[in-house]
């Protein structure tokens, strides 16, 4: 069962959700349906644990390149300070934010396609969270440049994403400058990587796409995590539950069918 639990003083990888460990099943074309009578403990999702990039597995995750479309390139804003203009916050999950700056060469406006599936990789020193985006975010992109000498203002975008190793840190845990302090961003910490190919991530991707009312539209404080009387939001609840899917298969020993049940049932409101 995916366990919510009640946020207090406790190590940073419990914060969110308590693994419960269950049966393992193997991979390929076998796998029973879901939604299908059978076993609760049945593994509809295999593990992915032991995938480079995932859990507690060193090495880059597996995927694709991101392309980026002509003229369009993403460069770091170190200074920038976060904007908590909820416009500029895209994506169906919430368990950390990455900043994207983007640079439109072109005298046209581009529109730029982010992937589902895309992995941002932490940049810096650490045992830090990689995350990744859930959904597929369209944004348009102006021109950089008003004229050739005279440069605008990046495009810049947050995503939001869920975590892809779960006994490593989050990346707001250290938030202490007056821009970041209460949200839960990651700024300058991340880069895009590849957008994953890994069938069991993928499965679960698949699975959301179906419900655009998961996009983000509220933020949250991450430091009330901390607080000896924290209950978590209504609101919150499904983002805490997909993660919590998220993590039986990138840490876990892969998602049951009582726990793909139960997420199912806990989507429908959302579609």
């Amino acid at each position: 069962m995916i366990t919510l639990m009640k946020m207090n003083r406790v190590p940073h990888y419990l914060l969110v959700l308590l693994l419960l460990a269950g049966c393992s099943k193997g991979e390929g074309p076998d796998l029973p349906d879901p939604l299908e009578e059978g076993n609760d403990w049945d593994i509809v999702i295999p593990s992915s644990k032991d995938q480079p990039g995932f859990g507690d597995t060193e090495g880059i995750p597996a995927g694709t390149p991101w392309q980026l479309p002509e003229g369009i390139e993403v460069v770091a804003r170190p200074d920038k300070p976060f904007n908590p203009d909820l416009g500029l916050l895209h994506g169906s999950l919430n368990t950390f934010y990455a900043d994207v700056n983007f640079i439109n060469r072109l005298n046209v406006t581009v529109t730029v396609e982010i992937p589902g599936g895309l992995i941002c990789l932490f940049k810096h020193e650490g045992r830090t969270q990689n995350g990744i985006l859930t959904s597929t975010v369209r944004l348009q992109v102006p021109p950089t440049y008003v004229d050739v000498s005279t440069p605008a203002d990046t495009t810049t975008v947050y995503l939001g994403l869920g975590c892809l190793n779960y006994s490593m840190a989050f990346p707001w845990e250290e938030n202490q400058q007056w821009d970041t302090q209460d949200y839960p961003i990651g700024k300058d910490m991340y880069e895009p990587g590849v957008v994953t190919t890994d069938p069991n991530i993928r499965k679960l991707l698949d699975l959301l796409k179906d419900y655009p009312k998961l996009r983000l539209t509220q933020h949250y404080n991450p430091q009330e995590l901390f607080d000896e009387d924290y209950e978590t939001p209504e609101w919150q609840l499904i983002y805490t539950l997909i993660q919590g899917a998220l993590w039986e298969i990138t840490d876990g020993p892969g998602l049951t069918r009582k726990d793909y049940r139960e997420l199912v049932a806990a989507l429908e409101p959302y579609k």
